[in-house]
């Protein structure tokens, strides 16, 4: 029973999330096939921005009604690869008879532009599809769509736009051409002057021209003409004087210098690797991490009898170390009564809708309601669970006090990111780990550990069966009053919850490897397995958090608040202001992965070397490992 137990919440979700992908496939697929009742004839403006309303001019649109407004095809960026097969949705309301209104709002420019730091100017070329609902009750929506439709989106205060400029400006030198910025926003770039005998001249271009565009994107700045790292020719639109249509034009820009080329990449990262094994493998682990590990090899050799020479010497006994751990943390982690597995249930589901969150959730829920329900569930477990009113009152105090580092952890990612919304939060990372928050920087990392940390946390409710009980350091071999099972579930609802936000927030949350945020949207079976991806982590983690728990000594509350005020909140702080610092230098793509595949790297050398640590430890006669165990 202990495994249908443990999935149960996670099959109630992905039940769920099936019956609101086949409830959506109704709404959404049959526009696709329905008659084409209404024309499409033109969109206006070309640009926009957050705040704009994009009209959609046309007819047959009935007065009054929503539409579904559907963008399907390419986007271009500056620098960055093109993105093909998007599909982004929007609502609009037909204003007139021959006409749409869309108001474009900051979630539709992150499906454009990307979320935070990540939000870029980018260009959409395709078709745009208008949808309404149809009058008689299971009739097929009626449909018109606008062909080749050009689209050009700016997020407002974009870091990565401004930051592209002096790279923008050094292409420019590269390619021997001098232009002035544009008169008013997407008229292009004029062209002053083309220096002899440069690459600019041999393409053709003269003085007095038009750029149009840049590799597909439209050149409304400076920082717009920036090529994909490592390509070799450029594509430019050029508008020639007195000409009414632009001419494609092929530019070479191989032998590009500034940033490292991007087949360059793969060895730097060889060589970081590399070096980090060396060092791993032949320093001193940190005090405190050496600590900590000698700790939980005392708490697991007590667990599992190891009491004597002959018992650590056995080649079976790391497999009963393994054993009693399964064991100990499947206790730990799954639910102990239905009241458990109704919590369990409730927020799977909750975590499951997030992939549909462009109609639904995620669009409209922020990061702080999240943190704060679950910093609350924790404290009224404090409060409910406590002899008295007055040690209840004193240990939510604690409980709140605990969660200020993670709270400041959540906020450099807001900070990162430049929102609290969840849906942008996990627009603004990749599927792949390198693409994910918590290998974005060092701090980035810190502040991970920092909110998983908080899922630790937890009220005394040990029975004090004398004086001499507040000299036991491990508050877990105190013999424990009853919680209540509402009681078990709202610190069961806490972990959940924790362990959720750090899958959301840091581990790349619903995005699938390999798919941009564009791609993943509006397709039913990509946002069903983006539920089931986030579901994963989230489980994995509740496991993670459980064996540490299972592990470790417990401390009591006073200790732990104690080590919240001397090291975890400076540790937060510090975290805080080296992501602030990092969006203010907003490095290039090729030195950000290069930081974030480092730091993957490294963390899996960390877990390795700790693993081996413990083994060593467990098994040898006193524990004492004074020479490392790689040597």
């Amino acid at each position: 029973m202990i495994w249908p137990r443990a999935l149960a919440p996670f099959a109630a979700a992905l039940a769920f999330v099936g019956i609101l992908a086949g409830v959506g496939a109704l709404a959404i697929v049959a526009p696709v096939v329905g008659p084409a009742l209404v024309q499409v004839t033109g969109l206006a403006p070309a640009d926009v921005e957050p705040g704009d309303r994009i009209t959609l001019a046309g007819q047959g649109f009935p007065a009054g009604k929503e539409a579904r407004v559907t963008f399907r095809g390419t986007l271009h960026r500056p620098g960055e690869a093109t993105v093909r097969d998007v599909e982004i949705a929007a609502t609009g309301l037909v204003t007139g008879p021959e006409q749409v209104e869309v108001e474009f709002r900051e979630g539709t420019q992150t499906l454009f532009c990307g979320a935070g730091d990540r939000a870029v100017h980018s260009t959409f070329e395709g078709d745009v599809e208008v949808a309404f609902a149809a009058a008689a009750p299971g009739a097929a929506p009626v449909a018109g769509t606008l062909r080749h439709a050009v689209l050009d989106v700016r997020p407002s205060a974009s870091v990565a736009d401004t930051a592209r400029e002096p790279e923008g400006r050094r292409v420019l030198a590269f390619l021997g051409l001098h232009v002035e910025p544009p008169a008013r926003r997407g008229i292009g770039l004029m062209v002053e002057a083309v220096d002899p005998g440069s690459r600019a001249a041999a393409s053709g271009v003269v003085a007095g021209d038009v750029l149009t565009t840049f590799d597909g994107v439209r050149a409304a700045a400076i920082g717009d003409l920036v090529p994909v790292p490592g390509e070799h020719e450029a594509t430019i639109g050029v508008r020639s004087a007195g000409a009414v249509t632009d001419a494609p034009r092929a530019i070479a820009v191989d032998g590009l210098g500034g940033a490292p080329p991007a087949e360059f990449l793969g060895a730097a990262l060889f060589i970081v690797g590399a070096l980090s094994v060396l060092l791993f493998s032949g320093a001193t682990p940190p005090s405190m991490l050496g600590a900590a590990v000698q700790r939980a090899a005392g708490r697991l050799r007590a667990r599992v009898e190891l009491a004597s020479p002959a018992n650590r010497s056995a080649v079976s006994a790391w497999a009963r170390v393994g054993r009693a751990m399964r064991a100990g943390v499947l206790r730990e982690a799954l639910p102990a009564a239905s009241s458990s597995t109704v919590v369990d249930a409730v927020g799977a589901a909750l975590f499951a809708v997030l992939p549909f969150g462009q109609y639904l959730v995620a669009a409209r829920l922020d990061v702080g309601i999240l943190f704060l329900a679950a910093t609350t569930a924790l404290a009224v477990a404090a409060v409910a669970g406590a002899r008295s009113a007055w040690d209840g009152l004193r240990g939510a105090a604690h409980v709140a006090w605990q969660h200020v580092p993670a709270a400041v952890a959540v906020t450099s990612v807001v900070l990162t990111t430049g929102s609290l919304r969840v849906q942008e939060i996990d627009h603004a990372q990749g599927g792949a780990p390198w693409d994910w928050l918590a290998f974005r920087s060092p701090a980035a990392l810190l502040a991970t550990l920092l909110l998983l940390g908080c899922a630790l946390i937890e009220p005394d409710l040990e029975a004090a069966a004398s004086g001499a009980s507040a000299l036991v350091e491990d508050v877990s071999l105190l013999p424990a009053r009853s919680r209540g099972s509402w009681l078990e579930a709202a610190r069961r609802a806490h972990r959940f919850v924790i362990a959720g936000l750090a899958s959301v927030l840091f581990l790349g949350g619903w995005s699938l490897p390999g798919l941009s945020p564009a791609q993943q949207d509006g397709r039913l079976a990509l946002e069903a397995a983006g539920a089931a991806w986030l579901l994963g982590k989230t489980a994995a983690l509740v496991l993670a958090i459980s064996a540490v728990r299972w592990t470790l000594p417990r401390r009591r509350l006073v200790e732990s608040t104690r080590t919240t005020t001397l090291a975890r909140l400076p540790l937060a702080l510090a975290a805080l202001a080296l992501s602030a610092a990092w969006v203010w230098w907003t490095p290039q793509r090729a030195a950000q992965l290069l930081m974030s595949g480092s730091l993957v790297g490294a963390t899996m050398l960390v877990a390795i070397a700790v693993i081996q640590r413990l083994r060593h430890d467990v098994l040898s006669a006193g524990g004492d490992g004074h020479l490392s165990p790689f040597l």
